[in-house]
């Protein structure tokens, strides 16, 4: 499992980082006091869990708040059916190869019994 170290797990009551430290006032948001803070683009890989049935879906995403409102919203044909979906959980990456390699694991059987083993699903 070394070779996911670098994922980031965000725990489920602070998703989005959002108690971290704001810009002050007046300045953009990739500028704090005159230092020019270099902008990551971060992707997801995400599971999400049906109200219905209690099924899991496995995806990846760069914005992972509209990619769950577009499945709630009934426009993902294979989820369209089992709404609606609450995120059950989610790591970070900062490459769109290293997210999706994820989702691909997750959706092995290794995969599967890894989520088994630390009582993801």
């Amino acid at each position: 499992m070394a070779e996911w170290s670098n994922a980031l797990v965000l725990p489920r009551s602070d998703p989005f980082g959002k108690n971290q430290r704001a810009a002050p006032r007046g300045l953009p948001c990739n500028k704090i006091l005159g230092v020019r803070i270099k902008e990551r683009k971060m992707f997801f890989t995400y599971i999400l869990k049906s109200e219905i049935d209690g099924s899991y879906y496995y995806g990846h995403t760069k914005n992972i708040d509209l990619r769950l409102r577009r499945h709630n919203a009934g426009r993902v044909r294979s989820t369209k059916a089992k709404r609606p979906w609450v995120l059950h959980y989610q790591e970070v990456f900062e490459s769109k190869s290293e997210a999706y390699r994820r989702e691909i694991f997750f959706k092995s059987i290794d995969g599967y019994n890894f989520l088994k083993s630390e009582k993801i699903t």
